[in-house]
C-alpha cells in the first residue's frame, strides 16, 4: 500500500528563495497570541492581508494570525528589499514569490500556491522590483 504523499495532519511548510546577500534571522514580529506574547521570524511571513484595522499575517507553516495593527504599521517595520505591498490590501515576502502575471489577471502566486491580486496604480513599479529582487537571487 502506497503512504499519501501529504498527511492532513502536518501543515507542509514551503521554502523561500532568498538572495546569497541576505542575512535570515536577524528580525522577528512579536504578536500577542492567546493571551501570551509569541515571536515569529520575519523570513517564515509569506504575506499580510489588511483588513481595516487588522492584519492577517500568513507563514510558511500555512497558519494564520490575526493582529490588531493596520497594514500601514507593517509596511513601516518590515524590510522593504524583501517585503513589497502590491496592492492596498497585500504585503508580499518576495522569497515567496514563484510566479507574476501582468496581462489582464495582474497577479503574484505565492509559494504556497495563493494568488493575490497586484494594484492597477503600483503595477509598473512592482514589476521593476520584482525584476530587480529577481536579478538579485540569480547573482
Amino acid at each position: 500500500m502506497e503512504a499519501p504523499l501529504f498527511s492532513s495532519l502536518q501543515p507542509v511548510a514551503v521554502a523561500p528563495h532568498f538572495p546569497a546577500s541576505y542575512q535570515r534571522g536577524m528580525q522577528r514580529i512579536a504578536l500577542p497570541y492567546l493571551n501570551r506574547t509569541i515571536f515569529i521570524s520575519v523570513d517564515d511571513v509569506l504575506c499580510l492581508q489588511g483588513e481595516g484595522n487588522y492584519t492577517f499575517l500568513y507563514t510558511r507553516d500555512r497558519k494564520r494570525y490575526l493582529v490588531s495593527k493596520t497594514l500601514k504599521e507593517f509596511e513601516k517595520m518590515l524590510d522593504g528589499s524583501m517585503f513589497l505591498r502590491i496592492h492596498k490590501s497585500y504585503i508580499v515576502n518576495l522569497g515567496y514569490v514563484q510566479q507574476s502575471v501582468f496581462n489582464k489577471e495582474r497577479q503574484v502566486r505565492l509559494a504556497d500556491g495563493r494568488e493575490v491580486a497586484i494594484s492597477r496604480r503600483r503595477m509598473k513599479d512592482i514589476s521593476v522590483q520584482l525584476t530587480q529582487y529577481w536579478q538579485r537571487l540569480l547573482n
